[in-house]
C-alpha cells in the first residue's frame, strides 16, 4: 500500500472514531485538555502501528485499548510527579470575581436508558461515575456508555471475561448505592387515599 493510500485509509479511521475515543478518555480523566492531548497521541500511536493491525478485532476496540493504556500511563506519571489534582465535585469553585459558586457538572453523555429516569438523575450518574475508582470507571464507560460486549471489554483491558463481569457488578453496585436516595419507589397514587365522595 502506498503512503498516500495508507494516509487516506487512516484519515477515514480518524474521522469515524475520533469522537468515540475522545469521549472515553474524557470520561476517564474529566479534563478536556488532557483528553484532547491523549486522543491525538492515541491516533499517532495507532498510525505507527496501522500496518501491523490484522483486523482480528474491531478497529474501535483496538483504538480503545491504545487510549486506555495511554490514559493509565498518564495517570501513573501524574501520581509520580504528585501533580495529579483531585477535588470533590460538591466543593464550590471560585469565580474570576472571587465569588464562591456551586460547581456545574457537565452532562456529557446520554446515560444508559435503564439507569436514567430524568435529566437530574443523568447528571448524578455522570457525577458519580467520575468518582469511581479507575478500574470500575473503565468498565462502566466501555459497557454502559460505549456499548461494548464483555468480550470486547476484556480485549481492551487485557483481562478475563470473569474479571470484566466482576468489576462491572461491583461498579454498578457502587453507583446504585450512591443513587439509592434518588431512586426511591414513587409514592402511592394519592387518589387511593381518598374514597369516592370524600374531600381532601
Amino acid at each position: 500500500m502506498s503512503d498516500q493510500s495508507r494516509s487516506a485509509e487512516f484519515d477515514r479511521v480518524i474521522s469515524e472514531n475520533y469522537q468515540r475515543v475522545y469521549g472515553v478518555i474524557y470520561r476517564l480523566l474529566d479534563d478536556h485538555q488532557e483528553a484532547e492531548d491523549l486522543t491525538q497521541d492515541t491516533f499517532v500511536n495507532a498510525y505507527r502501528a496501522w500496518e501491523d493491525f490484522r483486523g482480528e478485532s474491531q478497529v474501535y476496540t483496538w483504538l480503545y485499548r491504545i487510549a486506555v493504556n495511554l490514559t493509565k500511563n498518564r495517570l501513573e506519571q501524574s501520581r509520580r510527579r504528585r501533580h495529579f489534582h483531585s477535588y470533590s465535585l460538591d466543593q464550590p469553585v471560585e469565580s474570576d470575581e472571587g465569588e464562591q459558586r456551586e460547581r456545574q457538572i457537565q452532562d456529557w453523555s446520554q446515560a444508559p436508558e435503564e439507569l436514567i429516569a430524568n435529566a437530574e438523575i443523568g447528571q448524578l450518574i455522570a457525577k458519580y461515575v467520575t468518582q469511581l475508582r479507575h478500574d470500575y470507571k473503565e468498565v462502566i464507560i466501555l459497557r454502559d456508555y460505549e456499548g461494548l460486549s464483555y468480550e470486547e471489554i476484556g480485549e481492551v483491558l487485557g483481562c478475563s471475561l470473569q474479571a470484566v463481569k466482576s468489576r462491572l457488578f461491583r461498579a454498578r453496585s457502587t453507583l446504585r448505592e450512591k443513587l439509592q436516595p434518588y431512586l426511591q419507589p414513587a409514592p402511592t397514587d394519592q387518589h387511593s387515599s381518598y374514597r369516592e365522595g370524600n374531600t381532601p
